[in-house]
């Protein structure tokens, strides 16, 4: 995901030490949800406390947040439409989405790479340097 406050596969101590670094109530971020794989996780500071909503792609792809009871159910088509919905007040949450807490620059997302046998173990030519560049530019 390309959004700055998505944060991945962090844990959920790491989100809780993110919000309240910051600890300033409506402030936010996504993560991915360590115990139902799918599924995101939207936290909430608010008053020293982080509330965790769920939220739950339907087999359409759209999003659903879990919310309090009575809240009727939203259906968004995407997560940018999910947070825009609720940083306007009185939407189910504890409070309105105020500050996103984006993640590091440097924050990369864990991916699979699969090569083969001969691919890992290849030597690259690397010409007259001895070193090959791993960073992007």
């Amino acid at each position: 995901m390309e959004f700055q406050y998505f944060h991945g596969n962090i844990t959920k101590e790491k989100c809780e030490e993110l919000l309240s670094k910051v600890g300033i109530n409506g402030s936010f971020l996504v993560r991915d949800s360590e115990s139902i794989p799918g599924a995101l996780c939207l936290c909430v500071f608010y008053e020293h406390l982080i509330y965790t909503y769920r939220i739950f792609r339907k087999n359409n792809g759209h999003l659903m947040i879990q919310t309090s009871e009575g809240t009727p159910r939203l259906v968004f088509r995407t997560l940018n439409d999910l947070i825009d919905n609720y940083k306007k007040p009185n939407q189910g949450l504890v409070i309105n989405l105020c500050y996103p807490v984006n993640r590091s620059p440097y924050h990369q997302e864990t991916q699979t790479v699969y090569v083969t046998k001969d691919e890992a173990y290849a030597i690259p030519d690397a010409g007259e340097n001895d070193y090959i560049d791993v960073l992007p530019d």
